[in-house]
């Protein structure tokens, strides 16, 4: 088995994981922005099995419509974090910046899509949701650094959340501008996935900080 391909795999099992923890809180007391990372978990593990299907040609369907598929999940979970955010920040000062933020994210990456669609163009960006992420957590950051926090942050359920999508987020941005500049040549195909795993394995560690995150909610003072 290729490497892309077990990292896939493994990426789709801890993302399993990830969903059978949020079902296991289900009923345990949370903040509400947690239905938002519920979605997440979902569309993610919906994006895998998609990926999935793709590598193993099970789709009957063109390279177009795979795309489409994996983009719209994109776009949905970038939605999601954003939701996160602004009900993470609802009592912060950067909560208007935010509401713009996100509504531009998502403007120009449904933009993105349409082109795509229209142009027959082979464009995977996640660029556009990664920046935007990045500038989240930077607020995020800042928040608690001009507050002092009420909890401890090792044990503060939204702070892994965050971390696990900032960490992400400084995996995915730079190796989604390089993947452009990388030839498009069937020599360099492996090159472009061992990239591509990387990207990935980012997203298994950030999944990961998710069930941390889901276990400090056995600690309701650190919210």
């Amino acid at each position: 088995m290729k490497l892309h391909s077990f990292i896939v795999l493994l990426g789709t099992a801890i993302i399993l994981i990830t969903f059978f923890t949020a079902l296991a809180f289900a009923k345990k007391e949370k903040p509400h922005y947690y239905r938002y990372i519920f979605a997440f978990i979902t569309l993610g593990l919906l994006l895998s099995v998609n990926t999935i299907a793709s590598n193993n040609y099970i789709w009957r369907y063109g390279l177009k419509i795979r795309i489409l598929i994996e983009q719209v999940l994109i776009l949905f979970q970038l939605a999601m974090l954003g939701l996160f955010f602004l009900e993470a920040l609802k009592s912060s000062k950067f909560i208007k910046k935010i509401k713009w933020l996100l509504f531009l994210s998502v403007f120009i990456q449904t933009g993105l899509i349409i082109f795509v669609q229209l142009t027959n163009t082979e464009i995977r960006s996640t660029n556009v949701p990664n920046l935007i992420l990045l500038i989240f957590c930077s607020f995020y950051l800042t928040d608690i650094m001009n507050n002092r926090p009420t909890v401890i942050l090792v044990k503060s359920s939204s702070f892994w959340l965050v971390m696990g999508i900032f960490f992400s987020a400084c995996i995915g941005f730079p190796i989604g501008s390089l993947i452009p500049f990388v030839s498009k040549a069937p020599e360099y195909s492996n090159l472009r996935f061992q990239i591509f795993s990387i990207y990935n394995m980012s997203l298994i560690v950030m999944y990961l900080f998710i069930i941390k995150s889901y276990v400090c909610l056995k600690h309701p003072q650190n919210l």
